[in-house]
């Protein structure tokens, strides 16, 4: 009967529970544990949109690449944890709940409309010939890249370089996402797959290009393409092939970049059946959806909306042949050399190292000599010096006339004639020269170990550490960790897909001119191309430092080099100021600032701005509430007191079920009448040793903390007293403890289950906020973290705030380990002041692990513990 009860309230969502006359104590039990079971939802709720609040504030700290998925996740989760609250304070308090739920409604549609922008159509030409006089606007437009707008302007001033073609704009590469509603169910699948995870990165991009090629193409693009198609047969003579270059790009990056990805598609006969030709094209715009460019959208910080897409389509004689030319090096980009590569089939399938290749440098001094070769096989080159000097006298041309280094994309026809398929500033490296910065402190030989391994060539820059992954293949890579070397043996493109990951990379067979090494010059990753040995002589997990120089010194050094990584810059990052970041950064303000008091009399519901307000006042209404249910006359003999052991404490106990001995007729309870398990160890490690007060500030400190407390009006105690006031309270049974404290400014809590069933038992403990400035907080949680660590906890660390969980311990591990949780508690108060203190903080974190690791081998308290208590 007390079941069927129990559900029938729970069903009722939007009404509160009217209250009882309680005739006898049993019924009077049955309502409190129904307003229990209320509030513990609603507690559940509480502590999800606070960790949601922790991820959303690391999410901002920028320090790691994110995508339009995760924004919306976080947002979802913060909407529901609220809407929650609010529903379970309905249960307990339901005066409020009516302008809550009509707030928040308010701040849903603000939100959303933040998120979740509406798709807007592209109007304009679906498709423009190279030298009509529409390109120019359609590029003003988003329409058309860069790189296509340059290489129709070199078409007019040299005619027979450029080769004929036309391009499917952003406009047309669109229509095919619109159909079917195929860009939100894009969106589906990546949220619902929770983003671009390397263990299931490829299964993903495969879903996703397998949708798009399954859409039909609307009819206007198809009629469009096979217009331009018609046109371009009747230009060209012979035997042609059509070449299918798309490229993603960022819309709205600075004037003179020119950023982007290519996604080459399958090349096609120009004769061929119109279907092969539209399926070529087809299969080139899913490959938008490609492992490498979804990870390049998310590393950029790109909404769908912040992305160009466009395909441009070029007509050369079948049987052509080409590769890459670079006027100059990306790390010297005045190099006295031009570097021609070459391979047997067309210029992409050597970027995407497909191919063999053949190098050769041209010297760019008249009269222009082949000054070095470098072929794949030296008996059977496939590039001959005469097609190496007239690219890289067509190289140089246009070098002249563009005034600055170039990167060529060039095919030969079977007669000899050369065609540029694609022309762009060169990317250069970062770091150009660090080695010889009179500003950067040179390391002595005697500071650095024997190098590990040495050789190979910068194809960009720079010094990194961290820890090795040797991948032989795709499966090596499913829990890449953040901030991994990266070695492999070749460049492969599908690489790529982990450029936002890595820290650094080392390659034992690459190319400067291959893809991947562009994505690691544009990115800033220091890399190492050429290194041999470097499969076989390192081991995944080992920690190392790349040391990649311009002046061409590439060396691996085991562990951390400190005299190498000593003052570098931070490596580059696109994402603050990026679309995504500021989607985030306008929806966070209607999540995270909290504008409330409560003390104050404008304390109210309407009076909620945030989802933060809401939160917070269900917090208090539901806290409240449950503490004046528990001071009614039915219920005060049986459920909540104030904890004494000696003296009163400011603690309060709920008592679930039987977490009491007794039940005394008075409002206090001493603590030998508490028979919960947990919270007995937990409380013992909160007294084990007396907190001796905050400790001695620094000037630093105390000036942290004060232009803190003034900067921040909710962290003031005269404006919000409750802060301090707020009631700290145990809710518990035999085998279960729930601790929600404030102390200072910084929140604690603590759940833990401890009974027989082993499988059954947990340990939660959280820890957030401070006094002083966002780095001394984060420093204090570091601490925190690094303490737990030495316990078996897995400590995460988010911005300020730390949480630890531990599972399946046996009831005596699990009390040692509630009594560290305890002690942790109270002794973290106000350490975030003197974090940057050195000193201060070794003696305190020494101080700290001896009486820790006593509370966890129950051993006796250490002698300066003893003697405390007993003066105490």
């Amino acid at each position: 009967m007390f079941l069927s009860r129990l559900l029938a309230f729970l069903k009722r969502p939007t009404k509160a529970a009217p209250c009882p006359t309680a005739s006898d104590s049993r019924d009077a039990e049955h309502f409190f544990a129904l307003r229990h079971h209320s509030f513990k939802l609603f507690l559940t709720a509480w502590n999800k949109f606070q960790e949601t609040m922790t991820e959303l504030e690391y999410t901002l700290c920028c320090d790691h690449p994110f995508g339009l998925y995760r924004v919306r996740a976080l947002c979802t989760s913060v909407s529901t944890q609220v809407f929650q609250c609010i529903q379970q304070l309905e249960r307990l308090d339901a005066g409020p709940c009516a302008a809550l739920y009509a707030r928040f409604a308010e701040l849903q549609n603000i939100v959303a409309a933040e998120v979740y922008e509406p798709e807007s159509c592209l109007l304009g030409p679906l498709v423009l010939p190279l030298g009509h006089p529409d390109l120019a606007a359609a590029a003003e437009a988003g329409l058309v890249d860069k790189a296509t707008i340059r290489l129709d302007a070199l078409g007019r001033r040299y005619p027979d370089v450029i080769p004929p073609g036309f391009v499917v704009t952003a406009a047309g590469c669109q229509r095919l996402f619109l159909a079917d509603d195929v860009q939100n169910e894009i969106h589906r699948r990546v949220q619902a797959a929770g983003g671009f995870g390397t263990n299931h990165l490829a299964r993903l991009s495969e879903s996703l290009g397998s949708l798009v090629e399954s859409t039909p193409l609307p009819p206007e693009l198809a009629e469009a393409v096979l217009a331009a198609v018609r046109e371009l047969r009747a230009r060209c003579k012979g035997p042609v092939r059509l070449v299918l270059r798309g490229r993603l790009w960022p819309l709205h990056e600075e004037k003179d970049a020119d950023h982007g990805l290519l996604l080459w598609g399958p090349s096609v006969a120009l004769a061929a059946p119109d279907a092969d030709i539209l399926h070529a094209l087809h299969v080139t715009l899913a490959r938008k959806e490609r492992a490498q460019a979804l990870v390049y959208r998310r590393a950029r910080g790109l909404a769908e909306a912040d992305a160009g897409l466009c395909v441009t389509c070029l007509a050369v004689a079948e049987g052509s042949r080409g590769g890459l030319a670079h006027t100059g090096n990306p790390l010297r980009p005045q190099d006295a050399h031009v570097s021609v590569y070459g391979c047997e089939g067309l210029p992409q399938e050597m970027e995407y190292s497909e191919l063999p290749v053949d190098l050769l440098r041209v010297s760019k001094a008249e009269p222009h000599e082949v000054s070095g070769r470098d072929p794949h096989d030296p008996q059977h080159p496939v590039l001959s010096d005469a097609t190496a000097l007239k690219v890289a006298a067509l190289g140089l041309a246009l070098e002249k006339s563009e005034g600055r280094p170039l990167s060529l994309t060039w095919v030969q026809s079977p007669a000899g004639d050369v065609r540029l398929l694609l022309a762009r500033p060169l990317i250069l490296a970062d770091g150009i020269g660090e080695s010889d910065d009179p500003a950067r402190p040179a390391a002595k030989p005697d500071e650095l170990p024997a190098p590990l391994l040495e050789g190979g060539v910068a194809a960009n820059p720079g010094r990194v550490c961290g820890p090795v992954l040797v991948a032989a293949d795709w499966e090596d890579v499913r829990r890449f960790p953040q901030g991994g070397i990266l070695v492999v043996a070749h460049d492969s493109y599908v690489w790529a897909s982990l450029i936002d990951r890595i820290a650094g990379l080392v390659v034992e067979q690459g190319l400067l001119g291959s893809r991947l090494g562009s994505l690691a010059r544009e990115f800033g990753k220091p890399a190492v191309f050429g290194m041999a040995g470097a499969m076989r002589r390192l081991q995944s997990g080992q920690r190392i430092t790349l040391c990649a120089d311009s002046a061409g010194q590439c060396r691996l050094y085991s562990g951390q080099a400190d005299a190498l990584l000593a003052g570098l810059a931070p490596p580059r990052d696109f994402m603050p100021g990026s679309p995504v970041f500021r989607i985030l950064q306008h929806a966070a303000t209607h999540i995270l600032p909290l504008t409330i008091d409560a003390d104050s009399a404008d304390f109210t519901a309407a009076n909620c701005a945030t989802y933060h307000d809401i939160a917070r006042f269900c917090h208090e209404k539901a806290v409240s509430a449950m503490f004046a249910l528990g001071a009614e006359k039915q219920f005060a003999p049986m459920r909540v007191k104030q904890l004494r052991d000696a003296v009163l404490k400011q603690f309060w106990v709920v008592n679930l079920s039987d977490g009491f001995a007794v039940h005394p007729t008075g409002p206090v309870i001493d603590i030998e009448q508490i028979t919960s398990c947990p919270m007995r160890a937990l409380w013992r490690g909160m007294n084990a040793y007396p907190w001796q007060g905050p400790p001695p500030l620094d000037g630093k400190g105390f000036l942290a903390v004060l232009f803190e407390a003034t900067a921040n009006p909710h962290l003031d105690p005269a404006a919000q007293t409750s802060y301090f006031s707020e009631k700290n309270y145990f809710m518990i049974s035999r085998e279960y403890c729930s601790l929600h404290s404030r102390f200072g400014f910084h929140f604690v809590s603590v759940e833990a289950r401890l009974g027989e069933r082993r499988k059954e038992n947990y340990l939660l403990f959280r820890l957030r906020g401070g006094a002083a400035d966002i780095e001394r907080r984060i420093l204090r949680v570091r601490l925190v973290a690094d303490l737990l660590w030495e316990f078996g906890f897995e400590p995460v660390v988010r911005n300020d705030a730390v949480s630890a969980r531990l599972e399946g311990m046996n009831a005596e591990d699990g009390a040692h380990l509630l009594a560290v949780a305890g002690y942790m508690t109270i002794h973290t108060r106000q350490l975030d002041m003197i974090m940057q203190d050195a000193a201060q903080v070794a003696a305190r974190r020494e101080r700290m692990l001896a009486h820790c690791r006593a509370l966890f081998t129950g051993r006796d308290l250490p002698a300066d513990v003893q003697e405390a208590k007993t003066c105490s």
